[in-house]
């Protein structure tokens, strides 16, 4: 078991940095050190579909803006624009998946009094749950633009998957301060109040951003979207289609459609495209940095992070210090640090090298020729003890936060995560250099290093470990992304074709679409996302 042995002395947070948040409620230091590969993980992953599908659960919040000029789509079943909060979808695909229009027989059922009250307006069928689609009807995708940089709150992880699994905690227990006894239809499946009350979600969370004077929030499920208080605010409409009528309902085509789908997705899973979204890394606020309880109370999932087990108290100490945190970066302009760009020099140089390496049947002669290629820059061979200086190991582990100087508080509880982990990868690293020095001729030398770096590489949890390499141009790697995939898919991504998209278990349990169903099933079983 790798030791948190937190670098105590090198970036330490004074009472000034901390202000009013020193007790126990507070951020704390010892927790940011703790939960360093976590932290590292939520600002190496946000708004990247492939991490922030490894690691689901989010636990993290970022102010985000969307630049001017950036364009958003929106599916519904009017050639209006809605004309209160609804959902914006970054790609094509996601949009069109949910107002694709079909020919087939009417539906007879009657909305029920709350759906044709008025106060849920049938702008979108995944929205309001049970549409009435008539025989012909069809769709229209209407294309927006933004007229003026608009702010949001990211809520980080697979937060737009309706599940219980703990990808709406940061919302509803946080945000909403709901607890799941008393939310009404987030456990009730689909209704007129959308899948697992979202549109009931939406609006609080949108009366949530006009007190803190935000445009709404950027979540993901399979594709990033945005929960817009209001369309009249800050985008133009340039363009409302009506879709053609799709005669097909589950044949073969409805699978292209849907491989094509995550086809689009899929070129988000390291980048949401063309600096569409800037994250203020500086602004994060993130449960991580807070000594909390964060234990599943389910068995079998302790890798997922929950906020059920946590009180009140904590979640309205965390909430507090989001507003402030919110109202204090609305009126500083101080050139904020690109967090992300940091951590993707540390895992570009290191992961594939840690597996590669990792690999059991790798050589003496191939480790300590690795090692030194990694570690080589960081020792100042004029010193006798040059290998194993502790001089070395501290500018390995600082080499890439050269640069950083922390403003924030945010900053501070980063700085000393990213420190943590970049010091467990190289103290690892100079470990194993020394092994493979000292006992080149012993046999359990390589197993003993494989067995470190397995340790380390179960530490990181990068999500880069976990992505599938050599897909075919026909083919995507698929990891789960709610509504789709398998539970295997989660463990072991593999790359798939149009006629292999799922076939076991779907991941996300009975709130999950299982992949051989029409194309319209999946705003059926629940999504709200574009």
């Amino acid at each position: 078991m790798i030791a948190v042995s937190i670098l105590t002395g090198l970036f330490v947070l004074s009472h000034a940095v901390l202000g009013n948040y020193t007790d126990h409620l507070g951020p704390s230091k010892d927790a940011a050190g703790v939960h360093g590969p976590q932290i590292f993980n939520a600002v190496h992953n946000a708004m990247r579909q492939w991490g922030s599908s490894v690691h689901h659960n989010g636990m993290s919040l970022f102010l985000a803006t969307v630049p001017q000029g950036v364009l958003l789509y929106h599916g519904n079943m009017l050639p209006e624009s809605p004309s209160g909060p609804e959902w914006l979808a970054y790609e094509i695909e996601h949009a069109e998946r949910f107002i694709r229009s079909f020919r087939g027989p009417p539906t007879h059922e009657k909305p029920s009094p709350e759906c044709d009250s008025g106060e849920l307006p049938n702008q979108q069928k995944s929205m309001g749950g049970k549409s009435q689609s008539a025989d012909g009807e069809r769709g229209w995708l209407h294309v927006y633009q933004t007229t003026r940089p608009l702010r949001f709150l990211y809520v980080d992880g697979m937060s737009g998957g309706k599940t219980n699994m703990g990808t709406l905690d940061t919302q509803d227990y946080l945000l909403r301060g709901v607890r799941s006894s008393n939310q009404g239809d987030r456990d009730s499946g689909q209704s007129c109040n959308g899948p697992m009350g979202e549109r009931e979600r939406a609006i609080s969370l949108c009366e949530l951003c006009k007190e803190w004077d935000l445009q709404g929030i950027i979540r993901m499920e399979a594709g990033f979207e945005i929960i817009k208080c209001d369309f009249t605010d800050g985008m133009e409409q340039i363009q409302a289609l009506q879709r053609p009528v799709s005669a097909d309902r589950g044949d073969g085509n409805s699978e292209l459609q849907r491989f094509e789908y995550l086809r689009g997705v899929s070129q988000r899973y390291f980048d949401i495209g063309s600096s569409r979204t800037i994250v203020d890394y500086s602004s994060m606020v993130s449960a991580f940095f807070f000594q909390l309880t964060l234990t599943n109370p389910d068995p079998n999932r302790p890798d997922l992070p929950r906020l059920s087990e946590t009180t009140d108290a904590e979640l309205g100490a965390i909430k507090r210090y989001l507003k402030t945190t919110i109202e204090q970066h609305q009126i500083d302009s101080t050139r904020r640090i690109d967090w992300q760009d940091v951590s993707d020099l540390f895992v570009s140089r290191y992961a594939d090298r840690l597996q590669y390496m990792a690999k059991f049947d790798t050589s003496v002669d191939l480790l300590a020729s690795e090692t030194s290629f990694l570690l080589d820059l960081y020792v100042d061979y004029s010193s006798e003890d040059a290998a194993i200086s502790s001089d070395s190991i501290h500018r390995c582990s600082n080499f890439f936060l050269h640069s950083i100087s922390p403003v924030s508080e945010s900053d501070h509880l980063i700085h000393l995560a990213f420190s943590e982990v970049m010091s467990q990868v190289c103290n690892t690293l100079f470990e194993i250099r020394e092994l493979v020095t000292t006992h080149r001729d012993k046999d359990f030398a390589p197993d003993l290093a494989a067995e470190k770096l397995h340790e380390l590489i179960e530490y990181l949890g990068w999500a880069r470990f976990k992505h599938c390499s050599g897909c075919g141009i026909d083919e995507v790697c698929v990891i789960p992304m709610w509504p789709f995939g398998d539970e295997d898919d989660y463990y072991h991504p593999r790359c798939r074709s149009s006629s292999d998209l799922q076939s076991g278990k779907n991941y996300w349990g009975e709130l999950g679409f299982s992949g051989r169903e029409d194309h319209n099933a999946v705003g059926a079983s629940g999504s709200a996302a574009t």
